[in-house]
């Protein structure tokens, strides 16, 4: 999670015209663009720099900059959050995407975590997760509209000399018929565009699934789920 700070710098430079071209300016220009001191814009340029947000070179003009890939990614991601929120709720939150490729971790981490998922859940998951991966503009602001809603809290814990941080899970439907959760770790390797979605049986088999094929998730609400029990 980037800083405040970062977002507002990411944000000038956008309206500098910076997402898809180079553009030239001081740390004055930037200052007064964000309404702080020369020395605390070049700090914060700085900063986007480090974080691999913006590309700068130095020249005699000031500093030719760029918003990078992962500069352009967080951007999309504040527009399609900004996107939700002005959409009038719904309890129908559908979420599209295609199977692909995990990294083989999730294995490990929903074993450990696995009586923890049950408690939470109240299903003991297949040792493994689905990877979901959302491409179309439509579902990633219902993936927005889904990170609004109540989501349940499984709490982190120490084994064997490890932390464990919080994982977050979201009750899903897998193609209108299994019942799942998504569930986002504190610490992920995978992009935000990925989904790991686990299950009490190993859904890859069971929907006969393969690499590409398109899912439907659509989530369920915390509170229709609490209405049932």
């Amino acid at each position: 999670m980037i800083s405040p700070e970062m977002w507002f710098t990411l944000y000038a430079l956008a309206k500098k015209g910076a997402v898809y071209r180079r553009q030239t300016l001081t740390t004055r220009e930037l200052g007064e663009m964000l309404g702080v001191s020369q020395q605390t814009a070049s700090r914060r340029i700085a900063e986007c720099v480090n974080e691999g947000l913006v590309s700068r070179v130095h020249s005699v003009g000031g500093m030719i900059v760029q918003v990078t890939d992962r500069g352009r990614e967080m951007l999309r991601q504040v527009l399609a959050d900004l996107e939700a929120a002005f959409v009038p709720p719904s309890d129908e939150i559908i979420i599209e995407g295609i199977v692909t490729a995990g990294l083989g971790e999730g294995a490990y981490y929903v074993d450990i975590y696995s009586s923890r998922f049950e408690q939470a859940l109240g299903f003991r998951p297949y040792p493994g997760t689905l990877n979901v991966k959302v491409i179309d503009e439509e579902s990633k602001r219902a993936v927005s509209a889904m990170r609004k809603t109540p989501p349940l809290v499984v709490k982190g814990f120490s084994h064997e000399g490890r932390t464990f941080g919080d994982v977050i899970c979201y009750r899903v439907k897998v193609n209108n018929r299994v019942d799942a959760a998504i569930v986002v770790a504190q610490r992920t390797h995978h992009s935000p565009d990925i989904l790991e979605v686990i299950a009490p049986i190993q859904l890859r088999n069971e929907l006969k699934l393969d690499d590409r094929d398109v899912i439907t998730l659509r989530v369920v609400p915390l509170h229709r789920v609490e209405s049932t029990q």
